[in-house]
């Protein structure tokens, strides 16, 4: 099982301190989304990607993924940032790929990470039909968008995320059967699932099996008293340092270790939502995430 970590979770100003604290922490292999030197993966020049390259190998790390707010961009508060169904949009997502894909090729990076459409207001309650549609649309979208992946070399890993039409393990299946291309695989942030009101059980990792290619691992506490017939695991309540947390990593995480042994473990622990007790420095969060998913590994 291969480890990897957000730099800008680090929480340095330095990039390169940055990644001298992932180097020290014993990671090979970094993410980079956030607090590049005053840039983020969707602002960042090309030229100043070339000098941060250069600061990652003089550390002896890789770069897994460049990972983007940019591609069809989440709202979790308001209306959508735009029309799913608009043609212009999606060749604007094009050339953002574009230069996506570019960055990829100046970090070594074989993956991008992005977000699939955006969830329709009121998509739970519309017919199974509207819903299939729907489903199938976003998939043949994201389809042009692993074409052009596969025209890159790139491998493009697609995010659960609440509002987008892939919130949870079941609903990313669907996108990944119904896409069906060999260049676009799974970025399952597990603990994302729980927030969409999935609890993430080894179940919910049959959905996805064999097409993971990246998680994000973080804890979770559970919401106080949640757990009903409903959900008798309760409902999602707050990011939490794993290990001292209210989730079971160790079944999904041994599944994940089976089925899915390409995939890249990125610990993104979330830390400004922490609880206040459990913000005990940026580095020492990570270094003890680092240690209990570690142990799991080892079991």
């Amino acid at each position: 099982m291969k480890f990897s970590v957000f730099t800008d979770m680090l929480e340095f100003d330095s990039f390169s301190d940055a990644l001298m604290a992932a180097a020290e922490l014993g990671f090979s292999s970094i993410d980079l989304r956030a607090k590049l030197d005053g840039d983020t993966i969707d602002t960042i020049s090309l030229e100043k990607a070339k000098e941060l390259k250069t600061q990652i190998d003089q550390h002896g790390l890789h770069v897994s993924s460049v990972s983007s707010w940019a591609v069809n961009s989440c709202a979790f508060f308001g209306p959508p940032k735009y029309d799913s169904h608009d043609e212009g949009h999606h060749r604007q997502m094009t050339e953002v790929l574009d230069r996506l894909f570019d960055l990829a090729d100046i970090f070594d990076a074989p993956h991008v990470r992005v977000y699939s459409l955006h969830r329709p207001e009121g998509f739970d309650q519309w017919t199974d039909e509207q819903k299939e549609a729907e489903y199938r649309y976003n998939a043949s979208i994201m389809r042009r968008h692993a074409e052009h992946a596969e025209r890159r070399g790139k491998m493009l890993l697609v995010e659960n995320e609440p509002p987008t039409m892939s919130s949870n393990a079941k609903e990313l299946g669907l996108l990944i059967r119904y896409a069906d291309h060999p260049r676009l695989k799974i970025n399952w942030d597990i603990l994302n699932g729980w927030r969409a009101g999935e609890y993430p059980t080894v179940e919910a990792y049959e959905h996805v099996k064999e097409y993971v290619w990246q998680t994000h691992i973080k804890g979770a506490y559970r919401k106080a008293d949640s757990a009903t017939d409903e959900h008798p695991f309760g409902e999602f309540g707050n990011f939490a340092i794993p290990g001292q947390d209210d989730y079971d990593h160790k079944p999904v995480m041994s599944a994940i270790a089976k089925h899915d042994p390409q995939a890249v473990m990125t610990i993104d622990p979330h830390y400004p939502s922490l609880d206040e007790k459990d913000k005990l420095g940026e580095v020492e969060v990570i270094r003890r995430s680092k240690r209990f998913f570690e142990s799991i590994a080892a079991d």
